[in-house]
Protein backbone atom coordinates (compact mmCIF):
# COMPACT_ATOMS: atom_id res chain seq x y z
CA UNK A 1 0.00 0.00 0.00
CA UNK A 2 1.28 3.50 -0.85
CA UNK A 3 0.30 6.30 2.13
CA UNK A 4 0.97 9.46 -0.17
CA UNK A 5 -0.17 12.83 1.03
CA UNK A 6 -2.08 14.60 -1.64
CA UNK A 7 -4.30 17.51 -2.21
CA UNK A 8 -6.57 17.59 -5.45
CA UNK A 9 -9.41 19.35 -6.74
CA UNK A 10 -12.17 18.51 -9.01
CA UNK A 11 -16.05 17.94 -9.37
CA UNK A 12 -18.25 15.69 -6.79
CA UNK A 13 -19.78 13.33 -8.45
CA UNK A 14 -21.70 11.23 -6.20
CA UNK A 15 -24.06 12.05 -3.17
CA UNK A 16 -22.02 12.10 0.20
CA UNK A 17 -22.72 9.00 1.57
CA UNK A 18 -22.47 8.21 5.43
CA UNK A 19 -20.99 4.93 6.46
CA UNK A 20 -20.15 3.18 8.97
CA UNK A 21 -18.02 4.85 12.26
CA UNK A 22 -19.18 8.24 10.86
CA UNK A 23 -17.17 8.39 7.73
CA UNK A 24 -18.74 10.22 4.68
CA UNK A 25 -18.05 8.57 1.75
CA UNK A 26 -17.97 10.22 -2.12
CA UNK A 27 -15.96 10.36 -5.67
CA UNK A 28 -14.11 13.34 -6.66
CA UNK A 29 -13.05 13.44 -10.60
CA UNK A 30 -10.37 16.20 -11.10
CA UNK A 31 -9.44 18.03 -14.70
CA UNK A 32 -7.56 15.11 -15.42
CA UNK A 33 -10.64 12.76 -15.67
CA UNK A 34 -8.65 10.67 -12.54
CA UNK A 35 -11.38 9.31 -10.09
CA UNK A 36 -10.56 9.42 -6.37
CA UNK A 37 -12.61 7.65 -3.56
CA UNK A 38 -12.84 10.40 -0.62
CA UNK A 39 -13.39 9.22 3.02
CA UNK A 40 -13.61 11.52 5.45
CA UNK A 41 -14.81 11.99 8.93
CA UNK A 42 -18.37 13.27 9.31
CA UNK A 43 -17.40 16.40 10.71
CA UNK A 44 -14.96 17.06 8.01
CA UNK A 45 -17.82 17.44 5.19
CA UNK A 46 -20.50 20.38 5.08
CA UNK A 47 -23.60 20.28 3.82
CA UNK A 48 -21.68 22.42 0.78
CA UNK A 49 -20.35 19.10 -0.39
CA UNK A 50 -23.11 17.94 -2.79
CA UNK A 51 -22.77 16.56 -6.41
CA UNK A 52 -21.77 18.98 -8.87
CA UNK A 53 -19.60 20.86 -6.16
CA UNK A 54 -16.27 22.12 -6.37
CA UNK A 55 -13.76 20.61 -3.58
CA UNK A 56 -10.38 21.03 -2.39
CA UNK A 57 -9.65 17.80 -0.77
CA UNK A 58 -6.14 17.16 1.49
CA UNK A 59 -5.62 13.67 2.59
CA UNK A 60 -3.59 10.59 2.61
CA UNK A 61 -3.16 8.73 -1.06
CA UNK A 62 -3.94 4.68 -0.42
CA UNK A 63 -5.21 1.72 -2.64
CA UNK A 64 -6.86 1.87 -5.65
CA UNK A 65 -9.84 0.27 -6.15
CA UNK A 66 -9.67 -1.28 -9.85
CA UNK A 67 -12.45 -0.75 -11.89
CA UNK A 68 -14.73 -3.56 -13.34
CA UNK A 69 -13.94 -3.26 -17.45
CA UNK A 70 -17.35 -4.95 -18.48
CA UNK A 71 -19.21 -2.16 -16.73
CA UNK A 72 -17.05 0.61 -18.07
CA UNK A 73 -16.27 1.82 -14.85
CA UNK A 74 -12.61 3.23 -13.89
CA UNK A 75 -10.03 2.37 -11.39
CA UNK A 76 -10.26 4.78 -8.68
CA UNK A 77 -7.56 5.44 -5.79
CA UNK A 78 -8.84 5.79 -2.38
CA UNK A 79 -7.93 9.21 -0.57
CA UNK A 80 -8.57 9.44 3.51
CA UNK A 81 -9.11 13.20 3.45
CA UNK A 82 -8.25 15.57 6.53
CA UNK A 83 -9.45 18.66 4.99
CA UNK A 84 -12.54 18.72 2.57
CA UNK A 85 -12.96 22.45 1.26
CA UNK A 86 -15.65 23.90 -1.14
CA UNK A 87 -14.87 26.33 -3.78
CA UNK A 88 -17.84 29.00 -3.43
CA UNK A 89 -18.62 31.20 -6.33
CA UNK A 90 -19.09 34.80 -6.24
CA UNK A 91 -22.02 36.67 -8.09
CA UNK A 92 -21.68 40.26 -8.38
CA UNK A 93 -25.05 42.22 -8.43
Amino acid sequence: MKSTITTITGTVTTVPTLTTARLVEFVVVDARGAEFAVRAWSDVVTDAVRVGATVTVSGTEGWVIPGRSWRREPSRTIVQAYSVDTTALLLAA
